[in-house]
């Protein structure tokens, strides 16, 4: 009994220090993306940010444009964020946007990622 309360209690400990240490190491950065022009953007901008390699968290601020994304230092950059977005066919303020993405983009989002015209649903 003394035995299973110590392994149960040493289990613990160790998942709170993990837990502890996981988000010591972020910091947050917010990203300008001049191209967003509709909610059609939303999923390849989530899709894009869930499999960049370090992003821990992002919201999504349609009203300004931006998403605040929460990150590991270790792992990524936001430069490396704002490129991956761009990859994806998504304008940001320091990447142009990949041409041949652009164009699986929803077609009411390609005229604002090439840098047209917003979308008019907006």
């Amino acid at each position: 009994m003394k035995r299973t309360f110590v392994i149960i209690l040493f289990v613990v400990l160790c998942g709170t220090t993990m837990f502890a240490q996981s988000k010591k190491n972020t910091k947050t950065a917010e990203i300008s993306i001049p191209g967003y022009c509709c909610n059609g953007l939303n999923a390849t901008i989530e899709k894009t940010l869930a499999y960049e390699r370090g992003v821990v968290e992002w919201t999504l601020h349609q009203d300004k444009k931006s998403v605040t994304v929460i990150y590991r230092d270790k792992k990524t950059n936001p430069q490396k964020i704002e490129k991956a977005l761009a990859e994806n066919g998504v304008r940001t303020a320091n990447f142009e946007p990949n041409p041949r993405a652009i164009e699986k983009l929803p077609k009411c989002c390609q005229p604002a990622a090439r840098g047209e015209k917003s979308c008019d649903k907006m």
